[in-house]
């Protein structure tokens, strides 16, 4: 689940690029139908310095931020999102101009580990120096779970992380200089914890402990990935939704904090509005099958419980099925949304214009998707249509890819969200229950680069998430 390993190359198509049919390339052992050229690698932007970054150029047509720090005049904002991360036409490198996102499989060499690859930092996973679990159930934590673990004889060390989404409205660097500002109304969603800085620390590398130690309210750290996209560092300040601001005191490896964007101490979580305990992080020096044992001994029954250890998944984090929101901006875009009734948001327009397209795909037909997910899923739907299998997939039951939504009222933006989505065979495969999917479906669909819901904590076996480059 890491960034693009640059030095990679895709392969783009000969002929008018995403849109045409013939550019998505097959599986290795498959015929392809045209020849391909090797794309410029994609080089992920520079990490934010010491002293922070100049302010980002406005999108065409809109105010540049104005100077000034939290303290000055409010920064002019021309647009939802005025000069954010793909507001306006992608760069020249990125995952829309040829880079790891551009060929369909065998699109250059695949990334090590695939999907599953570690932080792109190289730096040790996740409490790499002991034994550590962590446990988590879909909704947030259930009453009482938390205190009966803590009571369990064969434990030595426990923490419980929150995490909710926050909005950003504006964000101003270490010297003052506004870096980014959205239009009133609208704001930038951050995938958001707060840790227990009297136990997270414990659970981590003693080289790293400081940096979560010291933190007080109003402090907040970045993951590194975080930091780049929002191009601060140390010393900055971000506004959220509602007035809060905080100084961030500094920038922290992915693989400490689940690759969460922006880690609070619990002292100021709910002033932000990060509120629900989402996981455990535990460690113990009884053997892993013993602790998972002792964690289902205490859960509630009925509750779906999942369990993980160093090594069994990318990152330590919920919902670890799916790429980390850190990794989807990067790789994707970040838009800011204004919230409309229910689920809906109003999208940043100018990310929309930039990185959703409409193309048509054997099967489906048109469909409105994410440009940089069109040649894996036309590959998968030709390749289901040329193998005789087209039946597998019933158009009338196609709910969509690009939908601007939420995935609850309130809660984190949806990956449908990012045109990155889509939902197959809906009627026979409702949310929560047993997939009723063909197994064949799957497995092309996960060769061309998707993840399944059908094994998720709470099923969603219609659901098909296009999570790295095929191949």
């Amino acid at each position: 689940l890491q960034a693009p390993v640059p030095g990679t190359t895709a392969a783009t198509g000969s002929g008018d690029g995403p849109g045409n049919p013939a550019t998505a390339a097959l599986p290795p052992g498959r015929s392809a139908g045209a020849s391909g050229t090797a794309a410029a690698p994609w080089t992920p932007p520079p990490p934010a310095g010491a002293g922070g970054a100049a302010p980002r150029a406005a999108t065409p047509g809109t105010a540049a931020p104005g100077a000034g720090g939290p303290g000055a005049g409010a920064p002019q904002a021309g647009g939802p999102q005025a000069g954010g991360p793909g507001a306006g036409a992608p760069q020249a490198g990125g995952p829309q101009a040829g880079g790891p996102q551009a060929g369909g499989p065998g699109a250059g060499a695949p990334q090590a580990g695939g999907p599953q690859a570690g932080d792109p930092s190289g730096r040790p996973s996740l409490l790499s120096e002991q034994q550590v679990l962590l446990a988590w159930t879909a909704g947030g934590l259930p009453p009482g779970f938390a205190e009966a673990v803590a009571a369990l004889p064969l434990l030595d060390r426990l923490t419980v992380v929150r995490g909710d989404p926050v909005g950003m409205v504006a964000s101003w660097d270490a010297d003052g200089r506004a870096v980014d500002r959205t239009a009133a109304g609208f704001r930038i969603p951050l995938d958001t914890i707060a840790v227990d800085t009297a136990t997270y620390p414990a659970l981590l590398p003693q080289a790293d402990r400081s940096a979560f130690a010291r933190l007080g309210p109003g402090d907040a750290l970045l993951g590194e990935t975080s930091a780049r996209i929002r191009r601060l560092g140390a010393g900055a300040t971000v506004e959220l939704a509602g007035g809060v601001r905080l100084v961030v005191a500094g920038v922290v490896p992915d693989s400490l904090v689940g690759a969460a964007e922006l880690v609070l101490p619990l002292a100021g979580a709910d002033r932000a509005g990060v509120t629900t305990a989402r996981y455990l992080l535990l460690s113990s020096a009884a053997a892993r099958d013993d602790q998972e044992a002792a964690l289902r001994e205490v859960v509630p029954t009925g509750t779906a419980l999942r369990v993980r250890g160093p090594g069994e998944t990318p990152w330590l984090r919920h919902g670890d099925a799916v790429l980390p929101q850190a990794v989807v901006k990067e790789r994707f875009g970040e838009w800011s949304y204004r919230p409309g009734p229910g689920r809906d948001v109003e999208q940043d327009p100018a990310w929309t214009a930039a990185h959703i397209v409409h193309q048509d795909v054997p099967i489906l037909g048109e469909v409105a998707c994410h440009r940089a997910l069109i040649p894996a899923l036309r590959g998968a739907m030709g390749e289901l249509e040329q193998d005789g299998l087209a039946w597998l997939v019933d158009p009338t039951q196609y709910a969509g890819c690009w939908v601007p939504r939420l995935i609850a009222a309130g809660s984190a933006p949806s990956r449908h969200a990012w045109g990155l989505a889509v939902d197959l065979n809906t009627a026979r495969n409702p949310q929560g229950v047993a997939s009723a999917q063909d197994p064949r479906l799957v497995e092309t669909m996960e060769r061309w680069g998707f993840t399944w819901g059908g094994p998720w904590l709470v099923p969603d076996a219609q659901h098909f998430e296009y999570v790295h480059t095929p191949g």
